[in-house]
């Protein structure tokens, strides 16, 4: 790990954001939608889609 900047936001009805982003340029993002399901994705600092997982049938 190391120093990251993080930005949440939640509309308090089931929409959250999660985004960190770290100073090396990775990044990680958790966002949870209305319907319940969630999308987790990690981007490494060269651009390379380490992991994206979605819950449910939502597309972001």
């Amino acid at each position: 790990m190391g120093d990251a900047d993080r930005s949440q936001e939640d509309d308090f009805e089931g929409f959250r954001l999660d985004d960190v982003l770290f100073a090396c340029g990775c990044r990680q993002m958790r966002h949870e939608f209305h319907d319940g399901s969630v999308r987790i994705r990690t981007v490494r600092h060269d651009g390379k889609v380490l992991m994206d997982e979605h819950s449910g049938d939502h597309e972001a």
